[in-house]
């Protein structure tokens, strides 16, 4: 593999950051990541589902890298902030949607100015770069340099963001459980799309997955003489404010944002990425496009839980000019991992002194290495979790549970229902030391701290909190 990273000049970005710009991006390989909602690897036909029906995906996994235990972080914000910042929620603040440190009221929801987003460092290094589909937790607005794509058909994640005078007259899905929520805009039948700054008009019969995918392959067909980044974070499966499964075009009763089924929409998603696939060999691209499909976080039951199943998430590359044919393997990847590999593959570069906290994945993607690390970590809110191939240590919560977690001997299994429970041993001392040693990657701030503290009691007013030993944690006057 080379990178012809051609004439390179210097660039000021709005943050006073020097990047590098590549002024002949040739031969650099394009990006596509999709990433899904709230979807466990299980039900995907190449992690074992012999129900649904995914054979586009299951083709993607046997022709490139499955990983069998990859891990985002067990809810959406964190996992995003860790995906486009590639660094932990010790240097973004972002433990959980509602839990956000290290930042003022003026960056709590824009911190893209303490941060460099992968799409910035592609785009101010000849990358053409599009987001479509759910545009949560990118750290400032989707039409911000510093967030960096240059298009954009997003959903609209209330009223407030259809360009002013323009009027949505599709349908609503209901309210989440905050204080004077309102309706939200539709996302899938009839829905509230935004396209590059202007409302898009629809119908009843639109189904917004299907406006995403067809605005992706214009975009793919665009640009084909220009290295580009699509990135799709699908609004499926996500449920809707209030509850409910949509149907699909091919699944019960089209046009209806209730009465759906899990198999439907996981079936959906298989069909779509069939679509994109088609879209990039229509144009030439299939060969030299970099191709990974993921999740946010593991499905409903599983989300927000911090064991092992709530990071836990499906992890798919595929390239054929680049990617190694490996099918499934047992080396483990975290999100992190993910923004240096993008550097790595494009020969883009990030500042000297700016830290990424993961490890590239580029040597063992392209058959240099066979190894890619020894452990990875994750954490909600006040929970952190960390596990090399072997071992296991999970729900470490000094706050809401308790501050030496579970422990766990994986042994060569793939499911944490099959992992052996060791907490209390007395021979696994050694184990849990070097565990606790890890997750230092990633310290949980001084509580004693009285910042600190003031967002902890907040966070004990929202919600929609995480979940210790199973349950809901609990008000501070019941912690532990």
């Amino acid at each position: 593999m080379k990178h012809l990273l051609g004439i390179v000049c210097m660039v000021v970005a709005s943050t006073g950051v020097l990047l590098a710009e590549v002024t002949e991006p040739k031969d650099r390989p394009n990006f596509l990541i999709i990433m899904v909602d709230d979807l466990s690897p299980e039900q995907f036909g190449c992690y074992g589902n012999e129900v649904n029906h995914t054979p586009n995906l299951d083709a993607l996994a046997a022709g490139g890298v499955k990983f069998n235990t990859a891990w985002a972080t067990p809810m959406c914000s964190p996992t995003r902030a860790l995906l486009v910042t590639g660094r932990y929620a010790s240097r973004t603040g972002v433990w959980h949607n509602d839990l956000r440190l290290n930042c003022k009221k003026q960056t709590r929801w824009n911190w893209v100015s303490k941060h460099l987003t992968f799409p910035r460092v592609l785009r101010e290094h000849g990358y053409r770069t599009a987001i479509v589909g759910n545009p949560m937790a990118l750290g400032g607005s989707i039409y911000s340099k510093d967030v960096g794509f240059d298009e954009q058909c997003v959903r609209a994640l209330t009223l407030q963001d259809v360009p002013e005078g323009s009027t949505f007259t599709g349908k609503f899905e209901g309210k989440y459980n905050f204080p004077d929520a309102k309706p939200v805009p539709a996302r899938y039948w009839h829905p509230c799309v935004i396209r590059n700054g202007e409302l898009m008009k629809t119908t009843a019969e639109d189904f917004g997955p299907d406006l995403y995918a067809g605005f992706l392959i214009d975009f793919i067909k665009r640009h084909e003489d220009q290295p580009f980044l699509a990135y799709y974070p699908m609004n499926l499966v996500h449920d809707m404010a209030g509850g409910g499964i949509p149907t699909t075009p091919v699944d019960g009763t089209p046009g209806s944002n209730k009465g759906g089924s899990l198999q439907g929409l996981v079936e959906y998603i298989d069909i779509l990425v069939g679509r994109l696939m088609d879209g990039l060999e229509a144009a030439g691209l299939r060969d030299n496009t970099i191709v990974i499909f993921t999740c946010d976080n593991g499905e409903n039951g599983k989300k927000m839980h911090a064991s092992e199943d709530g990071p836990r998430v499906p992890f798919i590359v595929n390239c054929p000019d680049l990617i190694q044919q490996r099918g499934a393997t047992d080396e483990l990847m975290e999100f992190s991992d993910i923004y240096p590999t993008l550097m790595e593959f494009s020969g883009a570069s990030v500042p000297d002194g700016y830290a990424l906290d993961g490890q590239s994945m580029t040597p063992f993607l392209t058959g240099a290495t066979d190894i890619h690390r020894e452990w990875i970590t994750s954490y909600i809110a006040t929970a952190r979790m960390v596990r090399t191939k072997r071992w296991l240590l999970e729900a470490v919560d000094p706050v809401y549970g308790d501050s030496a977690g579970r422990l766990f001997d994986c042994g060569d299994a793939h499911l944490r229902s099959d992992y052996k429970d060791i907490t209390g041993s007395p021979e696994a001392l050694p184990i849990r030391k070097k565990l606790e040693e890890l997750l230092e990657n990633n310290p949980w701030p001084d509580l004693s701290d009285p910042d600190v503290a003031a967002e902890v009691n907040s966070y004990d007013t929202m919600p929609y909190k995480h979940f210790v030993n199973g349950q809901l944690v609990q008000e501070q006057n019941d912690r532990k």
